[in-house]
């Protein structure tokens, strides 16, 4: 299932520009649950947003392409209403931990004080173990995923995008 799931991203990259990954498919790509917290503490399952557009963005605190789009994913998250209507944007950070000495960045601690300091808000998930880095083939930082209102993949961008860019992917993908 894995490598289905890469080998389908893999094609949507090349057969398709920025987010356009729309009427060529041969099948819907659903991608793997999410279950993680927050830096908050609250617990998030990707389940839960069946019937909204999903941003997903992997990043790193010392990437550096990672921290200059983050103000554009805080204003967009801002604009699409937090969280609280029909968009869904949330990061996803992998802390090393005692789960995963070994894991993509600084503790959760770090992490969760590096987002205050930037006043970065919406929800970054904590993936401790390194798993769901795995379940979505990521391989460079940032990747963003955004997922359609019935839970399948619409397209990935591997690199940093613009408020526009995602504004338009966004608004693209509501469409449908």
């Amino acid at each position: 299932m894995k490598r289905k799931l890469i080998m389908v991203l893999m094609f949507a990259l090349m057969s398709f520009s920025l987010f356009a990954a729309k009427s060529n498919k041969n099948e819907d790509v659903k991608v793997p649950n999410i279950v993680l917290q927050d830096q908050y503490g609250k617990k998030h399952n990707l389940a839960d947003y069946k019937g909204k557009v999903v941003v997903i963005n992997f990043w790193a605190t010392w990437c550096g392409y990672c921290v200059r789009e983050m103000p554009d994913f805080e204003k967009v998250y801002k604009e699409f209403g937090s969280n609280s209507k029909d968009v869904i944007i949330i990061g996803i950070a992998g802390p090393k931990s005692k789960l995963n000495a070994n894991n993509v960045d600084v503790s959760k601690e770090e992490i969760t004080a590096f987002l205050k300091k930037k006043n970065i808000t919406y929800p970054t998930l904590m993936d401790e173990t390194g798993k769901t880095f795995d379940d979505y083939g990521v391989r460079a930082f940032p990747t963003t995923y955004v997922i359609n209102k019935k839970g399948f993949l619409e397209g990935y961008v591997s690199g940093a995008i613009t408020a526009d860019q995602l504004k338009k992917a966004i608004n693209e993908t509501l469409k449908k």
